[in-house]
């Protein structure tokens, strides 16, 4: 996972989020940045993020998560501070950081990340570069939050999308073990107790 280190003690920056495209080098998954209508509801959901980091200590989160047909917004907080928000129009993403956000997460991979788990996977497909591919693989026994995902690079698997439970998920990268699970009500298909799609 690409990693952004922020040193500063508050960062705001406003770029156009990366188009998923054939990665180099290192078969990095291709960042998302899919419509935010393409979800097809609108969502206002609280999460619980746990973030593991090879050879450091778990981090926890809270999260709101916004969605409606023009944007994407991700507020977290930590121990009642403001840690970061993350505004996603469909054409540029905008990010305001504390000097407390994981220095792990870069915000474009937070958005791609929560995208290839939510988001659904007709719509991840044909975003993926051609050497790419989204496969679903069934539902665990006693799981309601969907089917796993898995993301493969030329038959190697990058990417495992999970259900924890039956309200919530988690997402391994074979690389490096790095790991993030998230609370989430309705897991992997939000969109299923939600009203009218967006």
């Amino acid at each position: 996972m690409s990693a952004a280190i922020i040193t500063a003690s508050t960062l705001a920056g406003c770029s156009t989020a990366p188009e998923a495209r054939a990665p180099q080098g290192d078969a990095a998954p291709p960042r998302l940045a899919l419509p935010p209508a393409a979800l097809g509801c609108e969502l206002a959901l609280q999460q619980h993020l746990v973030v593991h980091a090879p050879g450091q200590p778990a981090q926890e989160l809270d999260a709101l998560l916004e969605v409606d047909a023009q944007t994407v917004r991700l507020a977290l907080v930590h121990l009642g501070q403001r840690v970061g928000v993350i505004v996603w129009d469909g054409q540029q993403l905008q990010a305001e950081l504390s000097r407390w956000w994981p220095a792990q997460l870069a915000p474009a991979q937070v958005l791609g990340d929560m995208q290839l788990a939510l988001w659904p996977v007709d719509a991840i497909a044909r975003a993926l570069p051609a050497s790419w591919m989204l496969q679903e693989v069934g539902t665990p026994s006693g799981s309601a939050s969907g089917s796993a995902r898995r993301l493969s690079h030329q038959g190697q698997t990058r990417v495992e999308i999970r259900p924890a439970g039956s309200d919530g998920f988690e997402i391994v990268y074979a690389a490096g073990a790095w790991q993030l699970r998230v609370a989430s009500p309705g897991g992997m298909r939000p969109c299923a107790n939600a009203g009218e799609g967006a």
